[in-house]
């Protein structure tokens, strides 16, 4: 009481105090997240085509359509809204880019196209699987109620239904209309000359024999080749286009798994067994399941087989009223209420099996050996051999095989059996061992669960063992002391393995990314790793990522563009080496040939072999003991007969070559059916090519990793 009354005498302090901290949160919060009040530039969620998209406005647009879909009783969660976010943003580049192109190309879609579409709905579902546009009678599409709900939209007082049906007709059917157009015109205006066609027929008719004389980068031990940073600095530079990046981060991090302690299952056992003498003694189990079960009233009657294993057998050997349980399952302690039982018309059995198959096929010996060894296994069994491992080490059913042969219940004549097995299994009492043989072998079967014809209406009351904010809180303490102790140096390493903590690793995190391993929604820890007030070395605070706390340190930044020597060493070092293993290669080929007259001599005076390379044709770069090169393929296609050529060097070597013979074959086919096939071809993705090169003239801007 004490303490109260200090608080009361101090309230004006406090208000003031409490009102600067939420006016430094607020501003911490803005400034830390680009967001609010000290936004500024940062307001920007991307550029497209040079045109600014503003948080603001994104966030408009992805909030109307959450809400349209929750309207439509749509849960929003985390992964819808990133569906959403994408969706936006594709809306945008269509809006700004691809609405230009429709425009300038004078596309359009007419009343009539409209009218026509919705009248014969074939790929817009929608519209053609909708419930009112179904004839009741043939249940079949009929346009004629299309037609009568279209002159109807005008009679609703609250002009709903029109909205709806303009907001469908605008930003789902025209659109998809007018790409339809765009598309067909782009597939239109591939071509391909009679001429063009010939060439590349003719082309793959030709055929080169050759004799090749070289030696693969591996024949140079890589030991033997030293690279210094000043040879990979000159490579690099030399060599930028193929060390381009996107920005992406090395993290690395631990998590706090938030699971219910054991205080937690005694409270959810506890509540459980709470409810257990209400529930015996309720005359009234629609309201009390509606009141205290998250299942509500279920008056399914169910099977043998329904129900968890654990439980089952005291459901249906219980009597009606009674209450059974509690019992655990997939983190949930529950009490069975048995409301009703009643017989099937059709009877269940439980039951194993050990499948054996003839071992070379199913001839009359193998199938004998396959009933002999059943009949031998069997008796094992009947003397005391357990089934369980049996069926684990012989049957050939690798679908129950690790389950010791279990197939559980099954309802007569559905077909989980083939008929004489199941009709041998009807006839066997339980405990009891049968070999019976079917077309897909030999089954030794045994009951496990006799014939019944009983279904069971259960009522059933559960608690799911959830974390409490004790239990939570003790995770976050430990999480927390955890980042504050490994805030310098190589603390975060050192202390994750002092206190045998998991370190995991992402090692090229990439901004748009929204998930890692275990972790669905990792949005916030990407969005970490990529704020640029986060400095190489960091580690962050305590971020609470799904049913965990997080942990991480930032390890490596890599930048969009050229990539830095350190960050691309181990492929920069391999890169230089090789070239410098062509330069030796070229130099000792080029040594010989001068004076060496034909390919063996050029072979005995490096010590090599000659490699025939007969029928060399565009259309197959793999060649005799050199493997898959097109780059040599090509030199030898172009080159001219009888002369050495080389040294050329490929991705896998230098050699060089000499053509003994070409074969120009005749094309014998049909030019236009050929033409076809290749404008088909070119149509066919003509479509994506273009949607790709407008995304790269739009010189698209994607900064939403920044805000989501």
């Amino acid at each position: 009481m004490a303490v109260i009354e200090k608080i009361r005498q101090r309230t004006g302090l406090l208000i003031l105090i409490i009102g600067l901290a939420l006016l430094s949160f607020l501003v911490s919060d803005a400034i830390n997240n680009n967001m609010g009040l000290f936004r500024g530039a940062d307001n920007t969620v991307g550029i497209i085509d040079g045109q600014s998209i503003t948080y603001q406005d994104f966030t408009e647009k992805t909030q109307r359509m959450a809400n349209n879909l929750e309207a439509q009783g749509q849960p929003v969660n985390e992964f819808t809204q990133n569906m959403i976010r994408e969706q936006v943003w594709n809306e945008y580049f269509q809006t700004l880019v691809i609405n230009d192109q429709y425009e300038e190309l004078g596309l359009m879609v007419t009343g009539e196209e409209i009218f026509a579409t919705v009248t014969n709905p074939v790929d817009f579902p929608q519209i053609r699987d909708a419930a009112a546009f179904k004839n009741q009678a043939t249940q079949q599409f009929d346009p004629a109620l299309v037609v009568s709900y279209l002159k109807q939209l005008d009679q609703d007082p609250s002009g709903d239904a029109k909205r709806q049906w303009v907001d469908f007709e605008q930003n789902n059917l025209k659109p998809q209309l007018i790409q339809r157009k765009y598309n067909t015109l782009l597939a239109k205006a591939v071509y391909k000359t009679s001429l063009e066609v010939k060439a590349e027929m003719e082309s793959n008719m030709v055929s080169a024999d050759a004799k090749i004389v070289g030696f693969n980068f591996n024949s140079i031990v890589d030991d033997s080749v030293a690279v210094s940073e000043d040879e990979m600095r000159d490579y690099l530079n030399a060599h930028k286009a193929d060390y381009q990046q996107k920005a992406s981060r090395r993290i690395e991090y631990v998590t706090f798994d938030i699971i219910p302690s054991t205080e937690d299952s005694a409270k959810a056992l506890k509540w459980v067994m709470d409810k257990k003498p209400a529930l015996q003694k309720s005359t009234n189990d629609t309201i009390f399941l509606s009141n205290n079960s998250d299942k509500g009233f279920d008056t399914t009657m169910k099977s043998r087989g329904t129900y968890p294993e654990g439980i089952e057998e005291a459901i249906f050997t219980a009597n009606e009223g009674d209450v059974v349980g509690p019992h655990y399952d997939q983190g949930t302690y529950s009490i069975y209420k048995v409301l009703k039982f009643q017989d099937d018309t059709v009877p269940y059995i439980k039951a194993s099996q050990i499948l054996i198959k003839p071992t070379g096929g199913y001839e009359k010996e193998d199938s004998l050996y396959a009933v002999t060894r059943a009949n031998a296994i069997a008796n094992a069994i009947r003397n005391g051999a357990d089934f369980t491992q049996m069926a684990k080490d012989s049957s050939k059913d690798f679908r129950t095989a690790s389950k010791g042969g279990d197939l559980g219940w099954m309802k007569k004549g559905a077909g989980a059996l083939q008929e004489v097995v199941e009709r041998s299994l009807y006839n066997t009492p339980e405990g009891g061992i049968v070999v019976v043989r079917s077309s897909g072998g030999v089954h030794i079967l045994k009951v496990t669960g006799a014939k019944t014809y009983r279904t069971a209406m259960i009522g059933e009351v559960g608690r799911s063992i959830t974390y409490s904010s004790d239990t939570e809180n003790e995770v976050y303490n430990e999480a927390y002391k955890f980042a504050a102790a490994s805030r310098e140096g190589d603390l975060f390493s050192e202390n994750a393995e002092a206190a045998g903590y998991i370190k995991r690793i992402s090692d090229d995190l990439k901004e748009g990314e929204t998930s890692l391993p275990n972790m669905e929604n990792a949005r916030e820890l990407v969005r970490w790793a990529f704020n640029d007030e986060t400095e190489l070395g960091a580690v962050s605070e305590v971020l609470a990522i799904d049913d965990k706390y997080v942990v991480a340190q930032l390890v490596d930044v890599k930048k969009e563009g050229l990539a830095d020597l350190q960050s691309v060493r181990i492929q920069l070092e391999n890169d230089t080496r090789i070239a410098k293993k062509a330069e030796i290669l070229k130099k000792r080929i080029e040594a010989v040939l001068d004076g060496n007259k034909s390919i063996e001599q050029v072979a005995l005076a490096l010590g090599a072999i000659v490699n025939d390379a007969p029928n060399t044709v565009f259309s197959n770069p793999n060649l005799p003991f050199v493997g898959n090169d097109p780059a040599l393929v090509g030199a030898i296609m172009g080159a001219e007969t009888n002369k050495i050529k080389g040294p050329v060097q490929t991705e896998n070597g230098v050699y060089v070559f000499i053509v003994s013979k070409r074969q120009e074959n005749e094309f014998t086919g049909d030019l236009m059916v050929e033409r076809n096939r290749m404008i088909e071809q070119n149509s066919n993705e003509v479509a994506g090519r273009a949607f790709e090169a407008l995304k790269k003239m739009a010189d698209m801007k994607d900064y939403r990793y920044k805000f989501f």
